[in-house]
């Protein structure tokens, strides 16, 4: 992303790589929604890759801890069905439920903190609800999956308070914005098995400051507990809290 002065370090070689996709799609035109999916590793970027093969690594390591998987900013339900078929490979007969938090009107609650400008981003990452629930009833996936539709402020305090024994293995943040981060990390400090993973899809961002500013304020009163871990190989996530205490 380009926000005024700000150039990410891949700037240069993703404008190339867009720039050659879209001559490629204007070539071969409208395809069949399934004759791209099902081949799809023929047609995916490197750094997408990357990402799947990062999610997948980290909850497969995870899968012998207690607790369920949580996803917040889950926009179009592309990281959410790919962990939900990941379980279905890997843990077909556990009881891990994903909960996903997402009120998907995209990027909408800014403070301070973030340093950004909101009318650049504003709705940014709005997705597509029915979309989700179609692709979920697609694969059978209604029994695996809990959707928290709103405001994360508003349903993840709700959701923790109506189910007090509710406890996670894995924590995916993606919200990049510093309240919302909060509240996560606020919300599940004491609801996070030890040995269970927080992830962060852009920690240390060069746009958006609000999700590392959260973490960082969360680890001046909790650090003791947890071990940060770098995400190799990939562009995000890019940063991994584990929890080695109580």
């Amino acid at each position: 992303m380009d926000d005024g002065n700000i150039v990410t370090k891949f700037y240069e070689t993703d404008k190339i790589y867009l720039e050659e996709r879209e001559k490629l799609s204007q070539k071969y035109g409208k395809q069949d929604l399934w004759d791209v999916i099902d081949p799809w590793g023929l047609a995916v970027g490197i750094s997408n890759l990357s990402i799947k093969l990062s999610i997948a690594d980290l909850l497969r390591s995870t899968l012998d801890v207690p607790g369920h998987i949580a996803e917040f900013g889950t926009w179009r339900g592309d990281n959410l069905l790919f962990m939900a078929k990941i379980l279905k490979i890997y843990d077909p007969y556990g009881s891990k439920l994903l909960h996903a938090f997402d009120s998907f009107e995209g990027l909408t609650e800014f403070t301070e903190e973030d340093k950004v400008s909101p009318e650049s981003v504003k709705g940014l990452y709005k997705g597509s609800y029915e979309k989700l629930m179609d692709f979920i009833s697609l694969y059978k996936m209604n029994n695996d999956i809990v959707i928290h539709k709103g405001l994360i402020e508003d349903t993840l305090p709700k959701a923790v308070e109506e189910n007090k024994a509710l406890s996670f293995s894995f924590v995916y943040c993606d919200t990049d914005l510093y309240s919302s981060t909060k509240v996560i990390l606020d919300n599940l400090h004491d609801r996070l098995s030890k040995g269970g993973l927080f992830v962060f899809d852009e920690w240390n961002h060069e746009v958006f400051h609000g999700e590392g500013l959260a973490v960082r304020e969360f680890l001046k009163e909790h650090g003791q507990k947890y071990k940060m871990h770098h995400v190799k190989n990939t562009r995000q996530p890019n940063m991994v809290l584990e929890k080695i205490d109580f």
